[in-house]
């Protein structure tokens, strides 16, 4: 059985943990690939290496969840993690 958000909502710790991991991942694969050192310039060009790892990059890692963690992490997951961004999927805490 494959894992989503969409198939699991309430396994916050567990989207939490992926999230972790599935963002350490896209840092380290930066970093191997020399990318993580471009980030001068404009951030609209796509022509620009870090634009244009995205993509490959974002299916590598969709592929590799889905194959080797039974995992299948959302475009906005994907993104985020990508970006170094806050985890999207998380509870709520809001207090009245």
């Amino acid at each position: 059985m494959i894992y989503t958000v969409i198939t699991h909502p309430e396994a916050h710790a567990w989207h939490a943990r992926e999230y972790r991991l599935l963002s350490d991942w896209f840092k380290r694969r930066m970093h191997e690939l020399g990318i993580d050192s471009m980030r001068d310039g404009d951030p609209m060009d796509p022509h620009h290496p870090f634009n244009q790892a995205f993509d490959a990059l974002c299916k590598e890692a969709e592929h590799y969840w889905r194959t080797e963690r039974n995992y299948i992490p959302s475009p906005l997951q994907l993104s985020h993690a990508f970006f170094q961004m806050e985890d999207p999927i998380r509870p709520d805490h809001l207090t009245a």
